[in-house]
């Protein structure tokens, strides 16, 4: 916005498995690197083929099919790069996040920092990239403790038989409207006409969540976070009786993907979220500097005048980084589906995403809005780098802009996705022991400046998983304490040296 293991200090995030497609490099069921669906359909009757989208849930009563044991059908091929359930648990590399004694409980003895995150597998971690598996999210507590692996579908669950034929799992990139229709299969066939029904649940902490909307009540649903979101959908049968399934439908975008959220009840509040030039260590600057993307330097506007920020080579081909790239598949290009009119811009532009970019300055909005198309809709910042570098550190900021007469605190939320992954959710959770959220005073405004976290990409491990390090930055290590300084201080200097290379 604005205008107007592992050690104690270190995590590194599986962040492959939430789509085995296209987002990261990965090891399928046979080894082999998936595609993502950016249409969020179900495959066909047989279930999704070879790198296609995820399986189902049982449509006869929208449960996903548990038969409570570890047995692998004969016709399952064993994912060479995983492991099958071993003795104990582990916790390193390719292990970070899996079940690895298949106990149901997931790294329950590795060591982790608050607010961290990571994708998450129960059951026998062979079939984390099979299909119609999809990982979970597990996030580190104030305890240094990894919490409850929460969503997905897993090994426990039996993911590897099931199909896309009843209601199954959706995949979208943030901001494209999704065909909730796509996910109920076979199972919304006997609806009596315009009887049925979706809602969506959003994931933890978006607020306001949209609104499923349009003539059709399937056809325009928006996620504008990325993050599991639960749909529910009705529909009543001839004979007068309701059904009901519900399934996920994950959202995520690749490389690196930063979202800012804050409270929006009071009005004109205005945090503006930056991110640093990897590997530098140049000053920051809050009205935007070659080292520092923000809503000064890093949007459409700015790129459109080739005075934006110019981090990468022209010439480049993903997945090194580059500054611009043109998916031929317009459907791949995230950007282009930003809200108020942004998205258009990005495609008349005709150069495709920018590597960083910032999607959306959001300076004031409504909270009683649901409408994602509408302007006045509370979307969070976020900025994005689609084709980070390896093995260069990455820092995220936050800057208190504007407080538009708040009587009370402002509390800002950072979540950092890496290849779609929770790598991290700071502000609610991961400083000060026991946690509490990090604030930003009224008298704070326009010199508050949050130094949120470090993040990095190694390269790709033996199997071809990517993951990401991040590093929440601390005033005090030991007390957890958020790294809150000031605009003028930052405006002189980086901040904190760089941890070492994992």
């Amino acid at each position: 916005m604005g205008r107007l293991r592992f050690s104690s200090s270190l995590l590194i995030v599986a962040g492959a498995a939430v789509f085995s497609a296209g987002l990261a490099a990965s090891c399928s069921a046979t080894g082999k690197q998936g595609t993502f669906n950016l249409s969020g359909g179900g495959g066909d009757d047989t279930g999704a083929g070879e790198g296609g989208t995820a399986g189902g849930l049982d449509g006869l009563g929208g449960q996903i099919n548990i038969d409570g044991g570890q047995e692998q059908p004969d016709d399952v091929t064993v994912n060479p790069c995983g492991s099958a359930c071993g003795d104990k648990e582990l916790c390193t590399g390719i292990y970070v996040g899996l079940d690895d004694d298949c106990d149901g409980s997931i790294d329950e003895d590795c060591p982790c920092v608050p607010g961290q995150a990571h994708s998450c597998f129960r059951g026998d971690p062979s079939f984390r990239n099979s299909p119609g598996c999809f990982p979970g999210s597990q996030l580190c507590d104030e305890t240094g403790t990894w919490g409850p692996c929460v969503g997905g579908v897993h090994a426990d669950e039996s993911c590897y038989v099931n199909s896309s034929v009843a209601c199954h799992p959706l995949q979208s990139p943030p901001f494209a409207a999704v065909d909730l229709r796509e996910g109920t299969g076979i199972f919304s066939a006997d609806a009596v006409p315009g009887s049925e029904r979706w809602t969506v649940a959003c994931p933890e902490g978006i607020d306001p969540c949209p609104a499923v909307s349009g003539a059709d009540p399937a056809d325009d649903f928006k996620p504008l976070q990325s993050g599991e979101y639960t749909v529910t959908y009705t529909k009543r049968l001839a004979n007068g009786e309701t059904g009901t399934c519900k399934y996920p439908l994950f959202v995520g975008a690749g490389g690196l993907r930063v979202e800012l959220e804050w409270e929006h009840d009071f009005g004109l509040v205005d945090l503006d979220l930056h991110v640093h030039k990897p590997n530098n260590t140049q000053p920051w600057k809050t009205t935007g500097s070659p080292a520092d993307c923000g809503w000064a330097n890093c949007t459409i506007k700015q790129f459109k005048t080739a005075s934006g920020v110019r981090w990468f080579s022209d010439s480049a081909t993903p997945p090194d980084p580059v500054n611009w790239f043109l998916d031929p598949v317009d459907s791949n290009n995230n950007c282009f589906f930003a809200p108020r009119g942004v998205g258009k811009a990005w495609q008349d532009h005709g150069r495709g995403c920018h590597n960083p970019r910032l999607d959306l300055d959001n300076m004031s909005c409504d909270a009683s809005v649901t409408d994602p198309d509408d302007d006045e809709f509370c979307a969070p910042e976020n900025i994005n780098i689609d084709f980070p570098p390896k093995a260069q550190w990455i820092r995220i900021g936050v800057h208190y802009y504007g407080h538009g007469g708040v009587p009370g605190d402002i509390h800002p939320r950072v979540k950092i996705f890496c290849d779609s992954a929770l790598g991290a959710d700071l502000g609610p959770t991961g400083f000060y022991s026991p946690e509490r959220a990090v604030a930003f005073a009224p008298a704070d405004v326009r010199n508050r400046f949050w130094l949120v976290a470090d993040v990095l990409f190694p390269e790709p491990d033996e199997c071809g998983q990517e993951t990401c390090v991040v590093q929440p930055l601390y005033r005090n290590a030991e007390a957890k304490t958020p790294l809150l300084t000031t605009k003028n201080y930052v405006e002189a200097n980086f901040g904190p040296a760089y941890p070492p290379l994992p």
